[in-house]
């Protein structure tokens, strides 16, 4: 019986030190105990028991790594081991599943909070920076976000899985930069022509880009913009002159010399100045001021005493004055708009001022008379090949010339007078020079809105162009709004020795009902060989066949006619009325630009459609 009490004893002796917590053998006990590793899916309250009416001890981060005890969940609730201490939270609040994190960008300059409000800043984020994204964190709009090491919260509209791209584009001229899409916001500058600038992909709405410029967002006119970069030519200054920061004058930046090589911007010809570079610096300047041909000279001669002036007009200073029949040497496609560029020393003369010869030859037996009238009394008998002396060049384009012979002044046919004194066939080269019709205060045919004069110009650049493009050398009998003497024209074509020679103009007649286009060579002309007045009229069949097949006008065919430019030329000519200015259909077809090119084009493939024949 003692036994069996001393024994019952112990055990409860045992039973109350197993309840003792500073007792070693149970300290060894909660040495035991199993921790798993959890995750707070959002920031959570940690308790002093299992209910949220026990002691709240604080907030626990998002992503937090939380030690969990095996075996406690109960109740929802979880016993967790947190900075050497145990407490409670809520088990539906936390994952066993580390937190996955994908990369993102900022699709605009945004903030970092400490809390799903923007109550709590942290840090900025950049627009385009790459940032962490908690998968599967977004609550009420908000995500959890990390960047540069710091996590907290933003909107998800904030931020994108795709990656800003940016495609290289190039200004076509000088661009505006503004704080939003409209010339209405803010602009802060320009950007130069052919700067690269970056243009966010798919950032183009109601024709306004977004680009990145010196590290900030802005916005620009996408149609100012080309995609392809700027490709330059080599030219050559075909006089001195001045490099401008913009299409005008106010702004000189560089003085290019006479013979210098210069880079040409391709297609950059607007209001007559080109993008130019010269000496690694770019600018504008007029296009007429240089040529693709490297500089040569043709030599003529003064036609009376000429002053040779500083700069293309009459106003500036005179340098030089020469004699009569004295040589000048002309740069080579230097006589534009009136005036001819001087190889030697530089300068400028009147293209009126000089001639290809010193003198006109008779072509036949002329009567020379008392004033401009066949029934004029006849005062000398100048022989066929004799040198005539021209009193005044500008008649050299009206019936009657006055001129000087064996000391006696009268009047001659100027049908009988040519630059050659026998006709001599022209190479078939590929210098072609336009001549659009009328200018000035002479503005032909007029009619429907229209003065041939401006349709004759616009559609003639366009064929120039067309031409270029086609590897022909094109030159223009002028390129601007100015009165040019049928001779100028002529003696013009003359200095380059073209292939071909293609006047333009529009028809125009009493009756409004005429219409249609119809093209004429010379079939008399005493400057062409037989040879040329063939070609020019197989060259104008070509460019009638092409027109017709282009515009749809009617077929009024080709002809013969022994209009000045191309009756007194010197190589195969031709000169095209278009259409009838007089009647509203014709019309129509030159009011618009795409009647405009699709005459041009017509007219060029026609050309083409020649030297090819030819070749």
């Amino acid at each position: 019986m003692k036994k069996v009490f001393v024994s019952l004893l112990a055990v409860l002796l045992f039973i109350s030190v197993g309840f003792n917590p500073n007792a070693s053998f149970i300290q060894k006990a909660e040495a035991t105990a199993v921790y798993f590793d959890y995750y707070a899916k959002e920031p959570v309250s940690f308790y002093a028991g299992r209910s949220t009416a026990t002691k709240r001890y604080g907030s626990i981060a998002e992503d937090a790594v939380i030690k969990v005890k095996k075996g406690s969940v109960i109740n929802g609730w979880s016993e967790i081991s947190y900075k050497g201490r145990a407490y409670y939270v809520q088990h539906d609040k936390l994952s066993n599943r580390a937190p996955v994190y994908f990369t993102y960008y900022a699709v605009t300059d945004f903030t970092l909070y400490n809390e799903r409000h923007t109550g709590t800043p942290k840090v900025k984020v950049p627009k385009d920076a790459a940032v962490k994204v908690k998968q599967g964190s977004v609550i009420n709009g908000w995500s959890r976000i990390e960047y540069k090491g710091i996590k907290g919260y933003a909107p998800y509209s904030n931020i994108t899985k795709e990656a800003a791209v940016y495609f290289d584009y190039y200004p076509k001229e000088p661009i505006s930069y503004y704080a939003g899409r409209g010339t209405n916001t803010k602009r802060y500058g320009s950007i130069a022509e052919d700067t690269p600038i970056k243009v966010r992909k798919g950032s183009v709405i109601n024709g306004w880009s977004e680009i990145l410029y010196r590290g900030n967002d802005y916005y620009v006119q996408h149609d100012k913009l080309s995609n392809k970069p700027p490709v330059y030519f080599t030219y050559y200054a075909i006089q001195n002159f001045t490099l401008y920061n913009e299409r005008h004058t106010g702004t000189p930046k560089l003085s290019v010399p006479s013979g210098a090589v210069v880079k040409v911007k391709q297609g950059s010809v607007i209001n007559g100045w080109s993008r130019i570079e010269y000496n690694g610096v770019k600018g504008y300047a007029p296009y007429s001021y240089i040529s693709s041909q490297k500089p040569g000279y043709f030599v003529y001669y003064a036609n009376k005493k000429t002053n040779i002036y500083t700069s293309a007009s009459t106003s500036s200073s005179v340098k030089k004055v020469i004699s009569k029949n004295e040589p000048i040497k002309i740069v080579k496609g230097g006589i534009n708009n009136g005036w001819a560029t001087i190889a030697d020393g530089g300068g400028f003369v009147l293209s009126s001022d000089i001639v290809n010869k010193a003198f006109y030859y008779a072509r036949e037996s002329l009567a020379m008379r008392e004033y401009g009238n066949i029934n004029a009394k006849q005062l000398a008998t100048i022989p066929k090949g004799t040198e005539v002396d021209i009193i005044n060049r500008d008649q050299l384009y009206e019936d009657w010339v006055r001129v000087r012979y064996n000391g006696k002044i009268g009047y001659v046919s100027s049908n009988y007078l040519t630059l050659e004194l026998v006709a001599k066939e022209t190479p078939l080269n590929k210098t072609i020079v336009i001549d659009p019709g009328h200018g000035g205060h002479d503005p032909g045919a007029v009619g429907n809105g229209l003065q041939e004069k401006d349709v004759t110009l616009s559609v003639g650049k366009i064929v120039a162009e067309k031409l270029k493009q086609m590897g022909y050398d094109v030159h223009m009998t002028r390129t601007e709004d100015i009165f040019l003497a049928l001779n100028e024209r002529t003696d013009f074509a003359y200095s380059l020795s073209p292939g071909a020679f293609v006047s333009l103009h529009m028809n125009s007649f009493s009756d409004s009902n005429v219409n249609g286009t119809e093209t004429y060579s010379s079939g008399e002309g005493t400057s062409l060989t037989e040879k040329e007045k063939e070609e020019s009229a197989k060259l104008a069949s070509f460019i009638q066949e092409r027109l017709l097949d282009a515009i749809d006008t009617n077929d009024r065919g080709t002809k013969e006619a022994e209009f000045y430019v191309i009756d007194k030329n010197y190589t195969r000519s031709v000169l095209v009325e278009m259409g009838f200015i007089s009647n509203p259909d014709d019309a129509n077809i030159f009011k618009t630009e795409s009647g405009k090119d699709k005459t041009a084009t017509a007219i060029a493939q026609g050309i083409n459609d020649f030297y090819n024949w030819k070749n």
